[in-house]
């Protein structure tokens, strides 16, 4: 009981020091919606740095990583993590400079305004909010599942499952609502590193605990060879369709985007492109060598139970008292992500809808408004998290798959004068509606030819983006002209 109450004072600890930064970035905010939802795009290399990788690293990461390596082996470092260091850092710079570039110029803060105005479309503006409400809903979920889930392991039990749940969205909408984008940026900066930590002193003294690193894994190379195989576990389609999920994803994940708009600086993206993959290369590692361990501690779990493997290894080989350090590093990159998706749906609910289509009923209430989302969005993952319909490496990759559809319209919006609103409402609209229709039927299946479906979905919407645009007038070139002027000030002197 004593080491029960030492988990439990250490996660108060945790959430007092999250809502004490909440606190602190309330009263160093300005109540306008630049600062609120932007922070005044103040944040230099560090805070950019370390806020983007750790609202990369969410439940996906801590805990369905975990539970995909139990089942596939060590290849699932090439199958996630390589495009991510590789792709996703090109990425950042090909649209996140761009779009920052365009941001600080117009001030622009989510994707609907910037591509609505991109094409001078309400349509494109609508389209694009309800896209990302849609797969951005479920993405948020797995996050808090897998806090629930941590809590309810961790403590053997002490903490049902729903109220993990619980404390983790009631102490996430309470910073969020009170420090905005300011408060979100400065918590993931003391949250990465408390994960960065936690995940580094947990695999080892998981490690030590199991025989030593070359003794637990020597056995699973014993017990279970084919975890250290690629064949078998991944065909070379799958292995390339995964290759463009995750990358391609990243760049559309709106609270990602929304923070690559903060940087003070250039210089501060570009660092970003350096820093992010080393990161992820050396940080992914230790949760998938937990993963294959636990195929052999605890064999036999199927589906979403597999989900369960980290918390569990860490509840049955830690003494209580360590387990809630390791609780507290895992909800620390679960709440660093969560924060982020918070903040950038408010902020397009408040400003994408109701600022656009209701102007005088929320001048001077923006900061308001975006709060009240914040805790209805609270309540709303909260009901659909309890609900918890599948694993958390399936919903995450329903949530990528559909992230993936809006990549070619987001890139080539950027970089293609000539590209149309018809076009980018082709390529977003058709195969978002395809998503659902391969991940929950069969119906389609025949057309991915062993690969998986975002391939074909992607394909579609290149193809939708690009045939469409040339087939349908083009925005006045003057408009498009002073769209690009700031892009053409920088690019063409190149």
């Amino acid at each position: 009981m004593e080491s029960l109450t030492l988990i439990l004072l250490i996660i108060a600890l945790h959430f007092a020091i999250v809502l004490s930064i909440g606190w602190y970035s309330w009263k160093a905010s300005k109540p306008t919606p630049e600062d609120y939802f932007m922070g005044s795009r103040t944040f230099g290399t560090l805070a950019l740095v370390i806020s983007i990788y750790a609202t990369n690293m969410t439940a996906f990461y801590m805990i369905g990583i975990p539970g995909f390596a139990y089942h596939k082996g060590i290849g699932v470092y090439g199958y996630v993590a390589f495009g991510t260091a590789i792709i996703t850092p090109a990425l950042y710079y090909l649209v996140g400079y761009r779009a920052w570039l365009l941001g600080k110029q117009k001030g622009y803060m989510t994707q609907p305004e910037f591509y609505g105005k991109r094409w001078n479309s309400d349509a494109v503006s609508v389209v694009f909010f309800f896209f990302l409400l849609i797969f951005t809903i479920p993405y948020l979920c797995v996050s808090v599942i897998g806090g629930g889930i941590a809590f309810n392991l961790i403590t053997k039990g002490a903490v049902s499952y729903p109220l993990g749940a619980f404390f983790i969205i009631a102490a996430v909408s309470a910073y969020v609502a009170a420090g905005g984008m300011r408060g979100t940026a400065w918590v993931n900066i003391y949250q990465g590193f408390v994960f960065m930590i936690a995940g580094a002193v947990s695999f080892v003294l998981l490690g030590e605990r199991l025989g030593g690193f070359s003794e637990i894994s020597g056995r699973v190379l014993v017990e279970k060879a084919q975890l250290f195989m690629r064949a078998g576990n991944f065909t070379p389609r799958e292995w390339f369709s995964y290759l463009l999920i995750s990358p391609l994803a990243v760049i559309v994940f709106p609270h990602v985007f929304s923070k690559l708009l903060i940087a003070k600086s250039v210089i501060s993206l570009k660092r970003l492109t350096f820093w992010y993959p080393l990161m992820v290369l050396l940080t992914w590692p230790p949760v998938i060598y937990i993963g294959l361990w636990g195929a052999i501690l605890k064999p036999g779990l199927l589906g979403k139970t597999s989900d369960s493997i980290l918390p569990w290894m860490c509840a049955e080989y830690f003494p209580l008292s360590l387990s809630g350090i390791a609780l507290a590093g895992i909800l620390a990159a679960l709440m660093s992500s969560i924060d982020a998706m918070f903040l950038s749906l408010s902020t397009m609910l408040t400003r994408d809808i109701l600022a656009k289509f209701f102007p005088h009923r929320i001048q001077g209430k923006e900061v308001v408004t975006g709060r009240v989302f914040i805790i209805l969005l609270a309540v709303l993952v909260f009901i659909v998290a309890i609900l918890r319909p599948s694993s958390i490496f399936i919903i995450a990759t329903f949530a990528f798959s559909g992230y993936v559809v809006a990549a070619p319209a987001m890139i080539g919006g950027l970089i293609w004068k000539k590209a149309t609103k018809y076009g980018a409402l082709a390529s977003i609209g058709v195969p978002g509606l395809l998503v659902p229709i391969y991940q929950f039927t069969d119906l389609l299946q025949w057309t991915t030819f062993g690969f998986l479906y975002n391939i074909p979905v992607l394909v579609l919407s290149t193809f939708l983006f690009v045939v469409v645009s040339l087939l349908t007038p083009p925005l006045p070139k003057n408009y498009t002209d002073e769209f690009f002027g700031v892009l053409d000030q920088v690019y063409l002197k190149k």
